[in-house]
């Protein structure tokens, strides 16, 4: 299941973070390796591929920590 997140000021969206796990499992202590995106929602997996980013998260640590780490991983890309 992706994590979608949207970044906005009052009710101006910026941008959008799409998130999906591309292996690993749901034990609080599995080190997943996970796919970020930036821009529209990707409808398959073959596009997080392409044009997404790979990291690492433990699946325990919870969503907000996976953002930031998504966040982290996509900073290259991200214009400033």
């Amino acid at each position: 299941m992706p994590l979608h997140v949207q970044i906005r000021v009052n009710r101006t969206l910026l941008s959008e973070i799409h998130i999906t796990r591309a292996e690993g499992g749901t034990d609080p202590d599995d080190v997943n390796t996970y796919i970020a995106t930036i821009g529209e929602d990707p409808t398959y997996l073959d596009i997080y591929e392409q044009e997404g980013v790979y990291y690492k998260h433990r699946y325990g640590d919870g969503a907000e920590v996976c953002v930031r780490k998504a966040i982290e991983a996509l900073e290259p890309s991200i214009k400033t």
